[in-house]
């Protein structure tokens, strides 16, 4: 029988501050992952949040540090670091022009990056409109994300970021929708041919908020939204995190339940 006590955090070995590519092992239940690759965050980098790959190429969002990170997997010692503000969380990458965009949740603010010139600019939320950006993904004929809201209310708010930097914002207009806090969403797989767009209404930061995944549909043209349908998720107060796509599931993650839920599409 062990007698092991106490633990206590090192402020010397400091496993934090990485990006890591990990085999799942998903063929076997009984396989613990296994790490192929570190890659160490340079300084004065922090608290990667987002990784995504582009070619050869990571983009993290550095939340600790108000950054993003743009470094080569192949030769680490190629990167570049983009100062913001408070908070980058998601990185998206523009479909044509190839800029990214990153929302900074504290601050109201998106930041746009050309990688060629290295040059950032910032673009505020307008208050009436909402606050809090945060999921980001590239999409049909630009770079979309979500608002989030405040501690007491969300907006129902979707942007759209068009090639011209000039950003749209669909409102929702539903019972349900029209107050939704919006922190994730994703593309149907069939994008091209029904418009859907999918989204996830969370209680991480407004306990109040209800949970609930919310699909709509817009027009050919990306310019409207014609159809609602929003559905609650059955455990609330749950935090919901993250929605993911597949050809036969909705699946949504719930931080303050530690659930996974999945919903057949029809």
């Amino acid at each position: 029988m062990s007698a092991l006590h106490g633990l206590t955090n090192s402020k010397f070995f400091r496993n934090d501050n990485k990006l890591l590519l990990i085999d799942p092992k998903v063929h076997s239940l009984q396989a613990a992952p296994i790490v192929l690759k570190e890659i160490s965050v340079p300084a004065p980098g922090l608290g990667p949040h987002y990784v995504g790959e582009y070619g050869i190429d990571l983009w993290a969002s550095l939340q600790d540090s108000y950054a993003v990170l743009r470094i080569s997997h192949v030769n680490p010692c190629d990167y570049n670091i983009y100062q913001g503000v408070p908070r980058p969380v998601f990185v998206a990458q523009y479909p044509i022009s190839k800029v990214f965009y990153t929302g900074q949740d504290d601050s109201s603010a998106i930041m746009r990056i050309d990688p060629k010139t290295g040059s950032t600019t910032q673009y505020m939320v307008p208050p009436e409109i909402g606050q809090t950006p945060v999921g980001m993904i590239s999409g049909p004929n630009g770079v979309w994300f979500t608002l989030l809201g405040n501690v007491t209310s969300g907006t129902g708010t979707v942007g759209f970021i068009d090639a011209h930097n000039n950003i749209i914002y669909h409102k929702l207009q539903s019972v349900l929708g029209q107050d939704a806090a919006l922190l994730h969403l994703a593309f149907d797989l069939n994008v091209a041919k029904n418009h859907v767009l999918w989204l996830l209404s969370s209680s991480i930061n407004d306990s109040n908020a209800l949970n609930s995944i919310i699909k709509i549909t817009f027009d050919a043209k990306w310019q409207s939204i014609l159809k609602e349908e929003v559905k609650a998720l059955p455990t609330q107060y749950s935090e919901a995190h993250r929605i993911l796509i597949t050809p036969h599931n909705i699946f949504a993650t719930e931080l303050a339940s530690s659930k996974l839920l999945t919903y057949f599409k029809k």
